[in-house]
């Protein structure tokens, strides 16, 4: 008989003490608000590669003018933005596909959220 209660507390102390707590709503919605919001880019719409075969590029320069970073568009952009020398802010995600044909210089980038300066 000893055993059945000590079996029976053991077992209702492990299933009392298993229980997880419900997150608070209150927590949830910090969680949300503190995520960080990513600057857009400042780069140049450039048209100085289409010889060569590649239609629009972006050079982004970053601190370092000697190697900008040129970005080669996954979809054409749009009329109003397709403008040589035209300075435009933009959110990227670089690709990992090949360069189109013609396209030696550059990187493969999606870009997304484009705005005039």
């Amino acid at each position: 008989m000893k055993f059945y209660i000590i079996l029976f507390t053991g077992l209702l102390l492990m299933v009392y003490s298993c229980k997880t707590k419900k997150p608070s709503t209150q927590q949830n919605s910090q969680s949300t608000e503190q995520t960080p919001v990513k600057p857009k880019t400042l780069g140049k719409v450039s048209h100085q590669y289409r010889v060569t075969g590649c239609n629009t590029v972006v050079i982004v320069n970053a601190e370092n003018n000697e190697n900008p970073l040129v970005l080669i568009p996954k979809d054409t952009l749009a009329k109003e933005f397709d403008k040589d020398g035209l300075e435009i802010y933009f959110e990227y995600r670089l690709l990992k596909i090949k360069n189109p044909a013609g396209c030696s210089h550059g990187i493969p980038a999606l870009i997304s959220n484009i705005s005039k300066k």
